[in-house]
């Protein structure tokens, strides 16, 4: 019972923490401040999205996965997933806003966050058939994408600048 009432407690005190901070958002007429990266896009592109994409399509490309294969794909694909969240708000970069207030743009970003949801599920299955279909949905996905908004880079992964070297964790 005690259980109940600490759980109800602390969700009314939630409530009223945010029923507060409403009060004063109303007070001072300030809204709540929208997402702004405090890097490009193309930044983040580089080392929070084609890097997770290159080693899921590896994956899907693998004659079989290792444990720790699959255990790799898996952070890739929380990785993509994440990624999609923030791709979907401008950053620095000089295009970014126009980008984002595309609705193709973010047309795509849903279908990225969609697909790389199917990929975690695929790979927590450990089912490297799914993955490899999934994998050339986002394969898809990136192309068109890039075709639009990036023609001049390609989004294979070839021109990857900078690049990140592999990083071994201390045992």
């Amino acid at each position: 019972m005690t259980g109940i009432l600490n759980y109800s407690s602390r969700m009314a005190a939630i409530a009223g923490l945010a029923l507060a901070a409403s009060i004063a958002f109303a007070a001072t007429g300030a809204a709540p401040r929208p997402l702004t990266l405090p890097i490009s896009l193309v930044d983040l592109m580089r080392a929070s999205i084609e890097i997770p994409a290159d080693g899921l399509w590896a994956a899907a490309g693998a004659d079989k996965l290792s444990e720790e294969d699959w255990q790799l794909a898996d952070q890739d694909a929380v990785n993509l997933i994440a990624a999609t969240t923030l791709i979907a708000s401008a950053g620095t970069g000089k295009n970014d806003r126009k980008w984002v207030a595309h609705a193709d743009w973010q047309s795509w970003v849903r279908e990225m966050e969609k697909t790389a949801l199917a990929i975690r599920a695929a790979v927590k299955a450990q089912d490297q058939k799914t993955l490899a279909a999934v994998a050339d949905q986002l394969q898809q996905i990136c192309e068109g994408c890039h075709t639009k908004y990036r023609p001049q880079t390609p989004s294979d992964g070839v021109s990857r600048y900078p690049f990140y070297p592999k990083r071994e964790l201390a045992k």
